[in-house]
């Protein structure tokens, strides 16, 4: 089956001079799709999930719901600075996720396949600023705290 997309993608890719399959591969899974069928809106798809997945992420950290124990933990340590440009990082991302969607909607090879090209290079700039905010939520684990201190829970 991955030969079969690689195969249709090279097809695109020469159509619409496309980023490397294993470029996009590697940051967004493309060799997982099951049919080749509609394949730019497939791989639109793809990466839409990942762009929700990161985006549901970072809202639930600058809007903890008080019932997430782990964003109401992580957000503590965070600076004010700091979740302002993870609120800009949020709305690029929201800005980007809900492009791909109209662009799946309309099934338009050729603004797909710009979309793409275009959001490659956004896309390894976004995950650098990802990196940082989830490892340092990541590393908010490894502080001492309590709930009553940091969560304001008294059971």
């Amino acid at each position: 089956m991955v030969d079969d997309i690689e195969k249709e993608y090279s097809k695109l890719c020469k159509k619409y001079k496309l980023p490397k399959f294993k470029e996009l591969d590697e940051e967004f899974e493309i060799s997982s799709l099951e049919n080749t069928n509609f394949l730019l809106s497939n791989i639109l798809r793809k990466v839409g999930e990942k762009i929700e997945f990161y985006a549901n992420l970072i809202n639930d950290l600058l809007q903890p719901d008080t019932s997430s124990l782990s964003s109401m933990h992580e957000i503590r340590f965070f600076a004010d600075k700091e979740k302002n440009n993870i609120y800009d990082l949020f709305k690029r991302l929201m800005k980007v996720h809900r492009n791909a969607i109209v662009l799946a909607l309309e099934h338009d090879g050729k603004n797909q396949a710009k979309f793409l090209n275009d959001f490659l290079i956004e896309w390894l700039n976004i995950k650098k600023q990802l990196l940082v905010y989830v490892g340092k939520m990541k590393d908010s684990w490894d502080k001492e705290t309590t709930m009553e201190e940091n969560l304001g829970y008294f059971g």
